[in-house]
């Protein structure tokens, strides 16, 4: 499924913002829960049997969100199951996503912070070509006063 070209930039924004933030991790834990929710309720609907309460749907959720499974409640009907598949698919690619967010903040970060370091210590190629120009002609003013 191609999304359309503003939704992509729209959920880039939300995502550069989020990882640049301190907030990163209350946003994703929201965005689980909202998600987890959001499951628990369809399954309750679709599957009522299997899930008597929301409660029991928000718990599968979270449950088969994290990746833990412990299997005290398993969607029984057709449907269910294919809302259960969908949504074990997206919380393997959530948990990719955010480990590939995390990484690429910290490696930014570090990336930044030897830049930092070396523009301290190492002059850039601007001034070390400056230097060598002043050098030179100071070299060549001595050369012609002699």
């Amino acid at each position: 499924m191609h999304l359309p070209t503003p939704i992509v930039r729209l959920e880039a924004r939300w995502i550069e913002r989020a990882i640049g933030s301190d907030r990163i991790l209350l946003s994703l834990a929201c965005v689980t829960l909202g998600l987890s929710a959001a499951a628990g309720l369809l399954m309750r609907w679709i599957d009522p049997e299997a899930f008597p309460t929301v409660g029991t749907g928000i718990w599968w959720a979270v449950v088969t969100f994290c990746t833990v499974g412990y299997g005290d409640v398993v969607p029984t009907a057709g449907p269910a199951r294919i809302v259960a598949g969908v949504v074990m698919v997206f919380a393997i690619t959530f948990i990719a996503i955010v480990t590939a967010l995390v990484t690429s903040a910290l490696v930014t970060t570090a990336q930044r912070r030897e830049r930092a370091t070396e523009e301290t210590l190492h002059p850039t190629h601007d001034e070390s070509l400056a230097r060598i120009e002043e050098r030179l002609e100071r070299i060549e003013r001595a050369l012609a006063q002699r």
